[in-house]
């Protein structure tokens, strides 16, 4: 059994500190609250601020979801000594952190809603390419920072990218919001509106900031590594599922999918297990070969624990799909989509750097660093 922070509005963390208004979000380790900060000496002068608190048993396990507190102090500590430095302008910010009965609070900034939902809120389930673009480019300057402070975020995905910006920095607009649209007695979420809609212009695009948050699979690159609840699965890449290594670029190959998905609005894999014929990991790497136009090196391959549970001594994968899927280029199979807007330089780009991101062997793929440099990534906030 799961159990849950689930107080009444009007309740208080930290000795009375915190006044809880209501649910922001809701997951499966954690709940999320907005909250007000009663003390006269607040953090940077901030009155209103988020607090997740974890579950009971996510905050008991040691090497768990409760491990995020010390990685957001990590990005704490050096942005207080760095703060101009930019990856750390879309990466969370810890204010204060605390045991709530058994239950640890994490009281962060504001955030409003995912970039999921706001693919989800489209008709095609896809967003503009200058919308992508921007998304992009500053997750990827999030992973520069993070990967530099030895922190491998390990769940880069949709969900856990949300929309920061500033609607509700003037406290005034954020109470009378709130006196608008009360508290729901239900305890369902009720997250902050943001700006933004699937069809916002390029010129209103250009105001959009989002953060990467949720360090509850994080790991630390100079720690001991386990791959083992690293992504959903067609998002997992294939040194975790080869078991071949673990590092930065497993964040990587999570923003080549991630970047398709936004552009075309489907998942870039759609693994099938085929029971006694193939297994679902089996359909997955072959279809990373045919997107990829790549193939396991015998490198790879001999550095994989289980290599052998996938492919002959030739590197030929033991089981497939049968009958055979066509194999698309990453191009093609976004081409084929026919996404409104979305001219052949756009394809071209998009496909390069997606490319980039999905190379096989992870000692081979770019870092957040030198996909910055990609034209698909440069040309963020410049209208169209």
């Amino acid at each position: 059994m799961t159990t849950h922070y689930n107080p009444q509005p009007g309740a208080t963390l930290k000795n009375g500190r915190y006044v809880v208004l209501r649910k922001l979000g809701e997951g499966t380790t954690a709940t999320t609250w907005l909250v007000y900060d009663s003390s006269l000496v607040k953090h940077q002068g901030i009155e209103y601020l988020a607090a997740k608190i974890l579950t009971v048993e996510a905050t008991a396990e040691p090497n768990g979801p409760s491990r995020e507190r010390g990685f957001l102090q990590t990005i704490k500590v050096h942005g207080d000594k760095h703060p101009m430095e930019e990856g750390l302008d879309y990466a969370p910010v810890l204010f204060d952190s605390f045991d709530e009965g058994a239950q640890l609070c994490l009281i962060m900034a504001l955030y409003s809603t995912s970039v999921s939902a706001l693919r989800h809120s489209a008709p095609n389930k896809c967003l503009p390419v200058y919308m992508v673009r921007s998304v992009v480019h500053m997750t990827l300057h999030a992973l520069v920072s993070l990967h530099d402070l030895k922190i491998i975020h390990a769940d880069v995905k949709a969900e856990n990218i949300l929309f920061t910006g500033a609607r509700f920095s003037d406290t005034s607009k954020l109470e009378k919001y709130l006196d608008d649209y009360p508290s729901q007695l239900e305890g369902r979420p009720q997250p902050l509106p943001h700006d933004f809609a699937y069809n916002s212009s390029a010129f209103q695009a250009e105001l959009i900031t989002v953060a990467l948050v949720d360090y509850s699979h994080a790991q630390s690159s100079d720690g001991v590594l386990s791959g083992t609840t690293c992504c959903p699965p067609a998002l997992r890449p294939p040194e975790v599922l080869l078991s071949s290594g673990f590092g930065p670029a497993v964040d990587i190959w999570a923003v080549g999918c991630l970047t398709f998905e936004l552009l075309v609005g489907q998942c870039l894999f759609h693994p099938e297990d085929g029971g006694d014929g193939y297994t679902l990991e089996d359909d997955l790497l072959a279809q990373m070969q045919d997107l990829t136009g790549q193939r396991f090196s015998a490198d790879v391959l001999s550095r994989a624990k289980n290599g052998a549970k996938y492919f002959d001594a030739q590197g030929n994968l033991l089981r497939r799909r049968i009958p055979k899927h066509t194999p698309l280029s990453i191009e093609q199979k976004i081409r084929d989509h026919n996404i409104a807007g979305l001219a052949e330089e756009d394809i071209k780009e998009s496909a390069e750097f997606i490319q980039a991101c999905l190379q096989l062997d992870d000692r081979r793929r770019f870092t957040a660093e030198e996909l910055l440099k990609y034209s698909f990534a440069k040309k963020a906030w410049l209208c169209d």
